[in-house]
């Protein structure tokens, strides 16, 4: 990825070459040969005093990195910006792996080997850039396999919550015992892998004593192949204390690529009511921890073993901009404080924008575009996210009803808040698109047990839950799911165009959710616009005002998703209360609600009440309808410019416009044009 002309504004400059050659004296003509030497001067500068931004640039070429690249206390300077970036029209690539060269195939069986005692052990391989599949098999006995010590457990069911590789410890006729206890809602185990006696399929590999196997695609190329183990955790490590933050440092124009995965990769719910994230899941090609004021930009991110960027610990008013992230193990973006129940509100006023996220998760079906867990106050916009097992955005926290598993006791709901951080954040203008792909349920931007004062705004969902369906159950586009508390959600557009669908547009289940002005094209929408449904956390007080609930589908929508020829009849939205204990009754879980459109073009727009179909005018006059909702609402055609292909623009002379509608401009929603890739 060549940089913006960086070099151009920096008042000093030392470049470094990692490995090629010896010495080097920092110059352009003669670069260091190691990030150490160039940080060393670096750190002699900024003692001596800059008097401007300065930078470490990397010239031109793809570099196997032996160590992550340390910044810590020592490499920041409290008044200007110390840039690590590439060389002025040079790519420069930093691989976290190490290559491995010398296969043969004694036996002509199509099974390459190569030796790796002075590589070391590793769990993944990739071969030419991309990331190759460990040898797996169904059979869970473990009979005839000659080397254990790489064998993990793959949870990975597609009607699980969370999706788990845990190295094993044992295997018996009693079953699999692995290092970490498996989660409780991860299912069973799906398959081994780790052993050569797998290998069956190109692209499989394994490792056995200190040999590594591989079956490549095409055998008579293999020794053109660039073939890497992946060892590097991170690759860049920026690192400062508590009491002294690293600050004002830009990583940016760089290709990231291929680190390390390990032996495990656990689910954050454990035991079941517990939400907290091991550090290995969040190890990063960028890690940001104990930082201030700090970014990574413009940098084309691939194959990270778990996360592409991490914001740990205490992180505040750093960025995470422009960048291409591809095929992360876990999740692209991870912004974390501390695990939920701490008090110590760490990790907040971030910025995370214009970033393309794609094919994250492949090792988790819980895996996600972006995760905020006790991190508030953050802004996180104009992204583009497609391609995900679970969750496009995820907000997670602790719902109260859990305090008590956690050890919390006796803290009053009114002053629960502060234990959950994922608080005021904004979430906007982003483009989220399949979702939900390898799980239980999915979601475009979901929430749980978060703080309050969230705000989701200008987004653009579709195509929320791709998965599986499960027992009639898939998520929502925007999952407002246990405990997403005074969340506001505004000026969003959802659609779909293709089954399964999600089960609604939004979930409405807790206190105080402002749902106005959004479009709803629920022509694959289970339940329509919204499932306005309490269940075993406090509700009440939600509001669902001036939103346009829109179908153009025709036929009729089976419980698994798929669609059939009907009627075309279609659920606006639906009321219910088969799990509710939260003590207040689904139609009477709104404050408000009134003035919103309603239209299906090809059958009758019905509202559920608890499995009771309603016409649209039996609703307003319904027994059940108590409080008196969309006594102003209306049942009209509301004249968008091209639904079929997305323009949900208003005509002149819409009905929406005259109760109160707002247009929505989708024009900014998403990647702007100045986006690199």
């Amino acid at each position: 990825m060549k940089n913006l002309e960086i070099e151009k504004k920096l008042s000093l400059i030392f470049y470094v070459s990692p490995g090629r050659g010896e010495g080097g004296d920092g110059t352009k003509n003669s670069p260091f040969s190691s990030v150490k030497d160039a940080q060393s001067a670096m750190r002699k500068a900024i003692a001596e005093g800059l008097c401007g931004d300065a930078g470490i640039v990397f010239t031109g070429g793809k570099y196997y990195l032996d160590a992550p690249v340390f910044i810590g206390e020592n490499d920041f300077d409290e008044n200007h910006r110390i840039y690590y970036t590439s060389a002025d029209g040079e790519d420069v690539c930093l691989v976290g792996g190490k290559p491995i060269t010398g296969w043969s195939d004694s036996d002509g069986d199509g099974i390459f080997d190569a030796d790796i005692s002075s590589v070391g052990d590793f769990y993944t391989l990739f071969c030419n850039g991309k990331r190759m599949k460990a040898a797996r098999s169904s059979d869970l006995s473990g009979e005839g396999i000659k080397d254990r010590s790489h064998l993990q457990a793959v949870y990975e069911n597609s009607t699980a919550w969370f999706g788990e590789i845990l190295k094993i410890k044992s295997i018996s006729k009693d079953g699999i015992e692995t290092h970490i206890k498996k989660c409780d809602w991860s299912g069973g185990i799906t398959c081994i892998c780790g052993a050569r006696e797998f290998i069956k399929n190109a692209g499989d590999w394994a490792i056995e004593k200190n040999r590594v196997y591989f079956k490549p695609e095409d055998p008579e190329k293999i020794n053109g192949c660039e073939i890497v183990a992946g060892k590097l955790g991170e690759i860049f490590t920026v690192r400062g204390k508590a009491e002294k933050p690293v600050k004002n440092i830009e990583i940016c124009g760089f290709t990231l690529t291929m680190n390390a995965f390990g032996e495990n990769l656990a689910a954050q719910a454990r035991p079941a009511n517990v939400l907290a994230e091991y550090d290995e899941n969040i190890n990063a090609l960028v890690s940001f921890q104990n930082a201030e004021n700090s970014a990574v930009a413009n940098c084309k991110m691939t194959y990270a073993g778990y996360v592409a960027v991490t914001l740990r610990g205490s992180v505040k008013n750093c960025c995470v901009k422009g960048n291409l992230i591809e095929n992360p193990g876990y999740a692209g973006i991870f912004l974390i404080g501390e695990n939920p129940g701490s008090l110590n509100y760490c990790s907040r006023q971030n910025t995370v924008s214009h970033n393309k996220i794609r094919n994250a998760g492949e090792f988790a079906t819980h895996g996600a575009g972006i995760y905020l867990i006790n991190s508030g106050e953050n802004l996180i916009t104009h992204n583009d996210i497609d391609g995900v097992p679970r969750y496009g955005i995820s907000l997670k926290g602790m719902r109260y009803g859990v305090f008590k598993d956690n050890g919390i006791e006796g803290v009053p709901f009114e002053e629960h808040w502060k234990y959950n951080q994922t608080t005021k954040n904004v979430i906007s203008y982003n483009r989220i698109s399949n979702t939900g792909i390898r799980s239980a349920d999915g979601g475009g931007i979901e929430g749980w047990g978060m703080g309050r004062d969230n705000v989701i705004d200008h987004n653009m969902i579709c195509g929320a839950y791709r998965g599986k369906a499960s027992f009639n159950w898939r998520g929502h586009s925007i999952f407002l799911d246990d405990a997403a508390h005074y969340v506001t959600v505004t000026n969003n557009i959802i659609c779909d165009e293709t089954a399964p669908a999600v089960n609604a547009g939004i979930f409405i289940k807790s206190i105080g959710n402002y749902v106005v002005n959004n479009i709803f094209d629920v022509s694959f929408e289970r339940n329509g616009a919204a499932d306005i449904q309490p269940y075993i956390c406090p509700a009440g007080e939600s509001v669902f005002e001036r939103n346009i609930v829109y179908s153009d589908c025709g036929g009729e929508l089976e419980k698994d998703g798929s669609l059939i020829d009907g009627s075309g009849d279609r659920i606006m939205l639906s009321f219910g209360d088969g799990a509710n204990s939260s003590g207040t009754p689904s139609l009477q879980s709104l404050r408000s609600m009134d003035k919103n459109l309603y239209f299906n073009k090809k059958g009758k727009a019905l509202i559920d009440i608890e499995s009771r179909m309603m016409t649209f005018e039996e609703w307003k006059t319904a027994e059940e309808n108590v409080c008196g909702y969309d006594s102003e609402s209306i049942c009209e055609d509301p004249m968008f410019v091209d639904a079929k292909n997305r323009d949900y623009r208003l005509k002149e002379g819409s009905p929406a416009l005259k109760i109160g509608i707002e247009p929505i401009d989708a024009s900014q929603i998403g990647l702007t044009e100045d986006f690199l890739f």
